[in-house]
């Protein structure tokens, strides 16, 4: 009796191995991408997560009188990228605030000055430069509506301004009192001075009485820039920039 010897040949083997590499090929890809979009969503996730945490400490514990304009550029922590309009945050007297727990937000320990730049780490050694840059809104003593908030309203009509001897509004009648044949009445004919409704009038922050900053400087509003930068593994460069502003609400 003759026995059959046939089996798979090395060839056989061969051209089966080189099928399985080529149909593992694209899922190779597909796993190398997802890696890729898992580190490009935690570095966002990460950045994300710190401008939140800057942003409301400084929005809610930073004096507004704290944070002030840097004087000539400011470098990031390496010494490079020199910057106009960063922020430095200044120890003030009143209200008092923990000034190195929101640098160290930052990445800047305080030790050196109080710029608002720094570099903070993720949990897999990931570097991410933050700096911070104020706009102040100028507040002049003459109004510029041009480069100022300014606020316009109707005046109160004049007849709504007048006062009796006892220093009783004399249009606004009382249980005792009736208005006197001499006051104005908003159906006067304008007379000279005595406009009966005054024209729109537009004030600022200085006429309306805002109190002098430690500068001398009546500004109320600023503008607050914050970026967050930051390199992939992959080299790819990215950042996060956010606006917001904080008033004197004092």
């Amino acid at each position: 009796m003759r026995l059959d010897k046939n089996g798979t040949t090395l060839l056989e083997i061969i051209s089966a191995l080189l099928i399985l590499a080529f149909a593992f090929i694209p899922l190779i890809g597909v796993i190398g991408t997802s890696s890729t979009d898992s580190d490009v969503a935690n570095s966002v996730v990460f950045a994300q997560t710190a401008v939140r945490n800057i942003l409301d400490t400084l929005l809610e514990d930073v004096p507004f009188d704290a944070i002030k304009t840097a004087p000539g550029t400011v470098s990031d922590v390496d010494g490079s990228n020199p910057e106009d309009s960063v922020a430095e945050i200044v120890d003030i007297a009143a209200p008092a605030f923990d000034r190195l727990t929101f640098l160290t937000l930052l990445g800047n320990d305080g030790a050196a000055d109080g710029y608002a730049r720094g570099e903070i780490k993720d949990e897999r050694g990931l570097v991410y430069r933050t700096k911070l840059y104020v706009f102040p809104i100028p507040v002049s003593t003459t109004i510029d509506t041009d480069n100022e908030i300014a606020f316009t309203h109707l005046p109160r009509p004049v007849y709504e301004n007048q006062i009796d001897a006892d220093g009783r509004n004399t249009w606004y009648t009382y249980s005792d009192a009736f208005m006197p044949g001499t006051a104005m009445s908003p159906y006067d004919v304008p007379d000279g001075s005595k406009v009966v409704q005054p024209d729109l009038k537009t004030l600022g922050a200085f006429e309306l009485g805002a109190p002098a900053g430690p500068d001398n400087n009546y500004c109320v509003m600023k503008r607050i820039l914050l970026r967050v930068s930051w390199q992939n593994r992959s080299g790819h460069d990215r950042s996060i920039d956010i606006f917001t502003m904080k008033a004197n609400l004092q």
